[in-house]
């Protein structure tokens, strides 16, 4: 079915690696686990609500297509930011700038499955896009994963935060690993193994968790970075109390994998009991052999 990621765009370079997430002053990351805890948040099951969100992203696809400014006004929050893979800010500003000036152009897109998740205003959308697409002149064409974070403001669905990376396969170019054992192996990583090191405050678990270059975006719009995160909980300041996992969802392609869920966490920041129930996404990508979190992407949902 033909449809349009929302971040392999106006980039130069052939990605954009971007996240958002929203732990007491800034991420929520945290939330990656799995665990003990009170009932975790159930996501809507509502069959329009899901196709609502889904048509965000063909609506996207087609604007880019078009050019159609307006419409890209529309989709993207006002507030919307990314972290690209240069670890720079960019900004809805610098996206309608580059649609507008021609340097990005999307000229085709198709969309694979795509994996929603709505809870409240708060809205999940993560799948793979193959696209024709060119920047300055560049062919930058390709096969990306890619995840959005929307809110419903004033009853209307936003983009607020993305996050993808361009797919690079070992073997035939064609291949999802959609093994059920790789995929399950990628949600344990990404949540249950995470989630315990964090509540034992294991820092060596932790920081093989996170690539070196792991950014996120907080709701103050400020770049936080794996070193925050590590002093954070090195320091005691930050403390993973218990946690209790909703469904995950999880796409694998070549050295790309995507995961999204909501939690219900237990959680101390700075003496401050911050506990409550959030939704999350995170990027990974397999590097030397290993899988790493490069992104994240989430927000509070009570």
């Amino acid at each position: 079915m033909l449809k349009k990621s929302v971040f392999t765009r106006w980039f130069a370079v052939l990605l954009l690696f971007s996240a958002f997430a929203w732990w007491a002053r800034v991420s929520v990351k945290e939330a990656a686990a799995m665990g003990k805890g009170s009932d975790a948040p159930t996501p809507s099951n509502d069959p329009a609500v899901i196709e609502a969100v889904k048509k965000i992203s063909q609506d996207m696809g087609d604007a880019m297509v078009a050019a159609d400014i307006n419409k890209l006004n529309q989709i993207f929050a006002d507030d919307w930011a990314t972290v690209d893979s240069s670890g720079q800010t960019s900004t809805k500003q610098n996206l309608v700038s580059d649609f507008e000036s021609f340097h990005d152009k999307l000229q085709w897109f198709e969309n694979g499955a795509i994996d929603v998740q709505v809870f409240g205003n708060v809205a999940l959308a993560q799948g793979s896009v193959k696209e024709k697409r060119s920047h300055n002149g560049k062919d930058t064409s390709g096969q990306f994963l890619w995840q959005d974070l929307l809110q419903k403001r004033a009853g209307k669905w936003v983009v607020w935060r993305s996050a993808g990376a361009r797919v690079v396969f070992a073997d035939t170019p064609n291949a999802q690993s959609q093994d059920p054992a790789v995929v399950a192996a990628i949600k344990k990583f990404d949540t249950q193994d995470l989630g315990d090191a964090m509540v034992a405050t294991d820092i060596d678990k932790i920081n093989q968790t996170y690539a070196d270059d792991w950014a996120t975006i907080g709701s103050d719009g400020k770049v936080f970075t794996k070193q925050g995160l590590l002093s954070d909980f090195k320091s005691g300041k930050h403390k993973l109390v218990s946690f209790e996992l909703g469904p995950v969802d999880a796409q694998v392609l070549g050295d790309v994998a995507v995961v999204q869920a909501g939690v219900t966490e237990k959680r101390i920041h700075d003496g401050k009991d911050i506990s409550g129930q959030f939704v999350f996404m995170d990027l990974l990508k397999k590097r030397e052999g290993k899988w790493v979190i490069v992104r994240t992407l989430g927000a509070r949902v009570s």
